[in-house]
């Protein structure tokens, strides 16, 4: 696959290494770098986010420098390896069956390489995504991705874990089995030592994945920061429901109220999608998401004001407490173009000073 990749001739196969082009790191996880790129080649029909990756990526975002996954067609990957590939300068490139060209794993576009990376081509790009990546995948379910954002107070006694478990409960009928800062998540979950992890490396920030089922499997993760008004959890918790399964709408709201009555929401947003209900992402394409609520919290509310919150353009209900309630604004089942009209719509609504500076 390294040569497939025209990258250098003596470019070893498997963790070995390139030339080393001026200026650039050296990392064992990488099988070819340059000036502008480190490419890893993956051989795995599923790609997680080990801890070579970890410190790979790590690695990169300190040299400055772009990072780029290589897998055959036929490969998947993780969430979590997905959410790292979905920032900047990271792409997942995969091979055309055949060794007939590459594309992006994640929209698509083919690539090129120009002999330093793999990069777009605007020619390329105006003929529309690989025909391998818009093949129709069967047999797909739905994808329930919720981002909550919790705060709580930095107190002697806190113990972190907390929100993750309601989401569990509540969408899954169980608990985390496990955790850990790479995959897989071998720890067995342990709030405890979860918090005992971030508080040690305080006031740094700490992300970690978990997984876990009950009457189905969840994966996600949170990252752990310590802000000027106490502790903040940013969670991402995906879900998986079959092709004949409608996920529980229903109960979202009532998730965001007892974070909201417990004094910690900052927002929570969720969306569905297609996708495989063994929460693996093929280089194919799925379908597009779809908002299905949003949280905002206390704080949210108190800025912009409740009456404000409530004239909003998508129904707004407080939830919580009475005196300082947060807001819900549900979407529903409603199709996807209008679902996103109405969210675009209440984001201008909530946030007119970032309409303003985008002007």
């Amino acid at each position: 696959m390294t040569s497939a990749a025209g990258g250098p001739e003596n470019a070893e196969h498997g963790n070995g290494w390139t030339e080393e082009a001026p200026g650039s790191f050296i990392h064992p996880a990488v099988d070819i770098v340059t000036d502008q790129a480190a490419v890893i080649v993956q051989k795995r029909s599923l790609v997680p986010l080990t801890a070579w990756l970890v410190d790979a990526v790590s690695a990169c975002a300190q040299a400055q420098q772009s990072l780029q996954i290589l897998t055959s067609a036929a490969a998947r990957i993780t969430p979590a390896m997905r959410a790292a590939l979905s920032g900047p300068g990271y792409r997942w490139v995969v091979r055309e069956p055949g060794d007939d060209g590459f594309f992006d794993g994640l929209s698509g576009i083919p690539l090129t390489w120009d002999g330093s990376a793999f990069v777009i081509l605007t020619e390329q790009a105006k003929a529309g995504p690989s025909r391998t990546f818009t093949r129709p995948v069967p047999n797909l379910g739905t994808h329930l991705m919720l981002d909550v954002k919790v705060r709580h107070e930095a107190t002697l006694d806190l113990v972190l874990g907390g929100a993750i478990e309601s989401l569990a409960g509540t969408l899954c009928g169980g608990e985390p089995a496990g955790w850990g800062v790479a995959e897989p998540a071998v720890n067995p979950w342990d709030r405890a030592a979860v918090t005992e992890l971030c508080h040690r490396r305080s006031p740094r920030s700490t992300w970690l994945m978990f997984t876990g089922s009950g009457t189905r499997r969840f994966v996600g993760s949170t990252l752990v920061s310590r802000v000027t008004s106490g502790v903040k959890e940013a969670i991402s918790f995906l879900v998986s429901y079959g092709p004949a399964e409608e996920p529980p709408l229903g109960v979202l709201e009532r998730l965001a109220a007892g974070f909201a009555d417990a004094g910690v929401l900052l927002s929570m947003t969720i969306q569905r999608s297609r996708g495989r209900t063994d929460l693996t992402y093929p280089a194919r394409w799925c379908g597009a998401p779809v908002p299905v609520g949003l949280a905002v919290g206390t704080d949210g509310v108190r800025e912009i004001g409740l009456d404000h919150a409530l004239a909003a353009p998508a129904e707004g209900r407080p939830i919580g407490r009475e005196r300082e309630p947060a807001v819900w604004y549900g979407f529903g089942d409603e199709p996807a173009a209008g679902a996103w009209t109405r969210f675009g719509e209440l984001m201008r609504h909530l946030r007119p000073e970032d309409t303003a500076s985008r002007a």
